[in-house]
């Protein structure tokens, strides 16, 4: 049984193209398709006071069926830009569109999924890291807490197979998962996980095969504007997991780059893109990633890209996101970032003696 995953999905594309166009192909040799809907399926909905808004016409749903998407994660930090309106015309149409959702809902229920083919159950959990938790205004969005998806793992084990968990997470425009992600990722394999599927960076990151499980800590955009990202990266993945009764029998990437119009297609010479997989995936699988030197490959870019992002609201929403800002520098984490910005140059100097 075949499952192929994606990154993040916008539904935006420009010239009105179909934004699975060039990959309707190979994502029909599967038995299952699943992505993480980076994007509000409305055009209602109160803005939230953000630098950038993701919201499509509900209509785009049919873009999805139309290339069979069987699940999607909804559990990001987009699904509320509409507001509790717009999050809610997003699963009014999926659920009409008879698309399977993962990672919140608009009752308290537990928000999982089991797709079944061949006699093999699949279990899918989605979550992301901090988020919204509004029950008062009916909307439930899974956050990642430990205890809470260990707990969510053992509930679901009995009614499948094998357990997806797709989490929303880490850093966006960086290429490497932090040592708490590794930590955490390694902690879910052990309670029972087989597969995990991140997203939210925007940029790929490496693939790890933990014990019996395998973990892609970032896949990347799927259908994605390339610009929106800072590396403006058009790098992107399918990944493709075979399993069977006994386990993950075997995994392959199919390399994919995103062209100027935000619609993916299969990489013509893919192997650069294979390569990066590959060279990005060492420092994780040879435990060089610690936590000073993944401060030191991270630390400028987090600066600088969230303070455009404050600069902008700044400039758009006023003094509250001033306020923010100012909280956010002084922060124990930029700290830590400034620290590592210096360490970094102070090495690049005594090489240079």
């Amino acid at each position: 049984m075949k499952l192929l995953a994606v990154g993040d999905i916008s539904l935006q594309t420009r010239n009105n193209q179909h934004p699975f166009e060039k990959v309707k192909q190979v994502l029909a040799g599967k038995d299952f398709l699943f992505g993480n809907l980076e994007t509000v399926l409305s055009d209602q909905g109160k803005k939230a006071q953000k630098a950038v808004l993701l919201y499509s016409s509900p209509e785009m749903a049919g873009c999805l069926k139309d290339v069979a998407f069987d699940i999607v994660n909804i559990a990001n930090n987009h699904i509320m830009d509409l507001g509790v309106e717009g999050f809610n015309g997003t699963l009014k149409i999926l659920s009409k569109s008879n698309l399977t959702f993962i990672g919140a809902n608009n009752r308290p229920d537990s928000s999982y999924a089991v797709l079944e083919k061949d006699g093999v159950k699949l279990g899918f959990l989605g979550y992301m890291e901090g988020g919204f938790s509004l029950p008062e205004k009916g909307v439930w969005i899974n956050r990642i807490e430990l205890a809470d998806i260990v707990r969510d793992i053992e509930a679901i084990k009995v009614k499948c197979d094998f357990v997806i968990i797709s989490l929303h997470w880490g850093f966006e425009n960086i290429f490497y998962p932090s040592p708490k992600q590794i930590d955490l990722a390694h902690e879910l394999i052990d309670a029972g996980a087989t597969v995990i599927l991140g997203h939210h960076p925007h940029v790929i990151q490496g693939i790890e095969q933990y014990k019996h499980g395998l973990i892609a800590y970032s896949l990347g955009n799927f259908q994605f504007d390339p610009n929106v990202s800072r590396t403006k990266t058009n790098s992107s993945m399918l990944l493709c997991l075979n399993f069977s009764k006994v386990g993950l029998e075997s995994y392959h990437v199919i390399p994919i780059v995103i062209n100027h119009n935000s619609v993916p297609a299969v990489a013509k010479d893919g192997e650069q893109i294979l390569n990066l997989v590959s060279n990005i995936s060492q420092p994780i699988s040879n435990g060089m990633l610690t936590w000073g030197w993944w401060l030191e490959q991270i630390a400028g870019e987090y600066l600088s890209g969230n303070m455009r992002s404050y600069i902008f609201r700044i400039k758009k929403y006023g003094a509250s996101h001033f306020l923010q800002c100012v909280r956010w520098l002084i922060s124990p984490f930029c700290i830590r970032c400034y620290v590592a910005i210096i360490k970094r140059r102070f090495k690049r100097f005594l090489r240079r003696l």
